[in-house]
């Protein structure tokens, strides 16, 4: 028993020495040296997936954003179509994703219903300090999608509205169209109630656009929400409603992403770059690509990244 003792204590010793005289910095479980602490990685050690919401806009910038992650070395996946706001934001607590285009007024008013920011700057000031400390923004870009309420042109020129202050006047005897998270936001029925005094006689959801788009031209709904990058607002000529009281924040395009991520010097870099590319009259033509002309967002995302030199 003496004799195996020894023999194991050798092999040790041996194998301490051996790992010492190639450089070995490392335990074999891959866990730092002590007297060598690890610098913050700049490839991320495990995968990044990115996550989108369920519309157009949000599909092409996962695209985007894990495109131009690949195109530095960081091996990254996509995870489309999660659902909403609600949804996606679990699903990054939870890790089952890493990474999601995001918008900075509307995800402010998420963790902070009482936000009082109205400016984009101010909005962006205000955003660290309301996310939880294991999620982080990284750079806003300038390019903007708002949420906006429309009308068409012959119910806009019936009963002059041109604004949310307007449908006070209508709101009694009007359905009013959305998505169906719409109708406990902010932003939605109830702030049109309480800011805007416009209490509509019923909310219709829509998961999809198409039927929306539907009623609203057939007037079974007579207001709906878009986004401020839709095309099928120019297409059909919609009155897009001004919002002097500023309910709805400005809506910067950021990537909301993990911890992990944001310590990820590569990956920060990456998707910096997209940001400063990115601006609002792209954005509705990289939306008219998949919406109008029913383009694959894989492809518009890739051809947009090699226009700008990112991938």
């Amino acid at each position: 028993m003496k004799i195996k003792r020894s023999l194991i204590a050798v092999g040790v010793t041996f194998a301490a020495f051996a790992l010492a005289a190639c450089g070995g910095t490392s335990d074999p479980l891959g866990e730092a040296s002590p007297s060598q602490p690890s610098e913050p990685s700049s490839v991320a050690t495990a995968p990044i997936v990115v996550g989108s919401a369920d519309f157009t806009e949000s599909k092409i910038l996962a695209e985007i954003y894990s495109q131009a992650l690949k195109a530095k070395g960081v091996e990254s996946s996509t995870k489309l179509g999660i659902g909403s706001r609600e949804i996606y934001i679990k699903a990054l607590q939870d890790q089952s994703i890493s990474a999601v285009p995001e918008y900075t007024g509307n995800l402010l008013v998420n963790f902070d219903p009482n936000a009082t920011a109205t400016t984009a700057d101010e909005v962006e000031e205000a955003l660290p300090s309301a996310l939880p400390s294991d999620l982080k923004i990284l750079k806003p870009s300038a390019a903007v999608n708002q949420d906006v309420y429309v009308v068409t042109k012959d119910f806009s020129a019936q009963h002059g509205i041109t604004s949310l202050e307007d449908l006070k006047k209508i709101a009694s005897t009007s359905t009013l169209g959305g998505p169906p998270e719409l109708e406990k936001r902010r932003y939605g029925p109830p702030g049109l109630e309480e800011i805007y005094g416009a209490k509509f006689k019923a909310f219709v959801p829509y998961p999809k656009y198409p039927p929306k788009i539907s009623d609203l031209d057939n007037n079974k709904i007579q207001v709906a929400t878009f986004f401020t990058t839709d095309a099928v607002i120019a297409d059909k000529g919609y009155v897009q409603l001004e919002d002097p009281q500023s309910m709805i924040l400005p809506q910067n395009v950021v990537p909301l992403v993990r911890s992990d991520v944001a310590n990820n010097a590569t990956a920060v870099a990456a998707l910096d770059a997209v940001q400063a590319a990115l601006t609002t009259v792209e954005l509705m033509q990289l939306d008219k690509k998949v919406d109008s002309e029913h383009q694959d967002p894989e492809q518009v995302a890739a051809e947009w990244l090699k226009s700008k030199s990112l991938a």
